[in-house]
């Protein structure tokens, strides 16, 4: 613990804060510039041959932050993701030509004076992986391979994206979905180094196909309802930080 506080005031201290400062009424802040943030969205999943489960989906991005007035464009790009599982019979592996093929996203928020710091809002922002569609909030997911909607947005010519499923240790493979996720967030800052609330997210996916037949087996999810266990935590991060320091340095950065 006491390393973790050293390595966050010598980072504070690189970009110019002073560790721990609070924000003053009688000075605004700015949001603007390089942070790390990790998003953690919790459910509860009905793994076919395995039963419930409970999942945290983990994201760890890297923003660029551009403030005017109390509007925010926050440019995301994802790093990693991983699922931690209740349960060792199933892992769940996301490629690096999975992470490496997502869009760079821009996304309104706003940032607001409230008394002991600035309340944050990312209203709900949707995106598709593996599919185009017209009306990307409402249309209905393909669920064939063939239809033309459906691209192999990681480049490996398998339709969709590829996720790598290991059940009981020994059935292994991949399969090959398509997704539409969206997420809202919701939070405080109570220093110019950070932001961290509560988020809340929902997930659709199809199956188009697997490498094991027995992994085409349909699983379900939903949210876990305890809204605490969907969370986001925000840190600023000298510009110079990419994604590979991010991953490395996880741990501390988000450590609260």
């Amino acid at each position: 613990m006491a390393m973790r506080r050293l390595l966050r005031s010598l980072l504070l201290l690189t970009i110019g804060l002073a560790p721990g400062a609070l924000l003053g009424s009688s000075q605004e802040a700015d949001f603007s510039g390089s942070w790390a943030q990790i998003q953690v969205a919790s459910e509860i999943a009905k793994v076919p041959f395995i039963g419930e489960v409970n999942n945290r989906n983990i994201t760890l991005l890297r923003l660029t932050q551009a403030q005017r007035g109390e509007s925010l464009t926050v440019t995301a790009q994802i790093c990693a993701i991983s699922v931690e599982s209740g349960t060792p019979l199933v892992s769940l592996v996301f490629p690096e030509a999975f992470i490496q093929s997502l869009e760079i996203a821009a996304k309104p928020a706003t940032i607001e004076p409230t008394d002991g710091g600035y309340h944050f809002f990312q209203p709900r922002f949707t995106q598709l992986r593996g599919v185009r569609l017209e009306d990307p909030q409402l249309d209905p997911l393909p669920t064939e391979a063939s239809d033309p909607r459906v691209f192999d947005q990681d480049g490996d010519g398998h339709p969709g994206l590829s996720v790598r499923i290991t059940l009981f240790g020994f059935i292994k493979g991949e399969v090959y979905v398509i997704q539409r996720d969206w997420t809202a967030l919701r939070g405080m800052a109570d220093s110019p180094d950070r932001i961290d609330g509560l988020m809340e997210w929902g997930l659709e996916q199809v199956v188009l196909g697997a490498s094991n037949p027995v992994l085409r087996a349909r699983s379900e999810s939903r949210p876990d309802p305890v809204p605490e266990h969907s969370y986001f935590r925000t840190t600023r991060i000298p510009p110079e930080m990419d994604c590979a320091w991010i991953v490395a340095n996880r741990d501390w950065l988000f450590a609260r």
